[in-house]
């Protein structure tokens, strides 16, 4: 198994669960209302706790996951533009991502710390690949686009295509 997909496969599953835990959060908040006002009208305590319980979980605890969320989508995207699309330059996945270079470094850091980006050296503006231990994938020297400014990607008659905009580019 290909270490890159194991790695995938693991920052999709993260992914997975959060969003899980992120909409029973938001029912339990939507169904707690009508649960603590039954609770309260009929005098079941028990009901009318629960009620309050899941309302507060839901009022204070779904922003907060859907936020985390949110930011662990922006990392998946990060560690695929790594692997897949081999962008190692902090400005290069801010533009490519449209987020602030910082915000790329500190996803980076992050995903370097989790694991999920593997094979490379960061030393804080690019990934450098790790000579005692290779990327899983082949590195191809990435060229622009000059329409679009995307990565492009060699095709099979040797050309550089933009998956993007769809130019063609020939091999220089």
């Amino acid at each position: 198994m290909d270490n890159t997909k194991y790695k995938k496969a693991d920052i999709s599953k993260d992914l997975k669960k959060m969003l899980i835990w992120a909409i029973v959060i938001s029912v339990a908040f939507v169904v707690g209302i009508p649960i603590l006002i039954l609770g309260a009208v009929n005098s079941i305590w028990a009901l009318l706790a629960f009620g309050i319980a899941c309302v507060v979980i839901g009022f204070y605890g779904a922003p907060i996951i859907w936020v985390q969320y949110g930011s662990n989508r922006t990392l998946k995207r990060v560690v695929d533009a790594v692997m897949e699309e081999h962008i190692t330059t902090n400005a290069e996945i801010a533009q490519q991502l449209q987020i602030r270079e910082r915000d790329a470094k500190a996803f980076i850091t992050k995903a370097i710390n989790k694991k999920y980006i593997t094979g490379y050296i960061y030393n804080g503006v690019e990934l450098i690949p790790n000579e005692k231990e290779a990327p899983k994938k082949k590195i191809v020297v990435q060229n622009k686009c000059k329409n679009c400014g995307a990565p492009l990607k060699l095709d099979e008659k040797g050309n550089y295509h933009c998956p993007y905009c769809n130019s063609i580019f020939e091999k220089e």
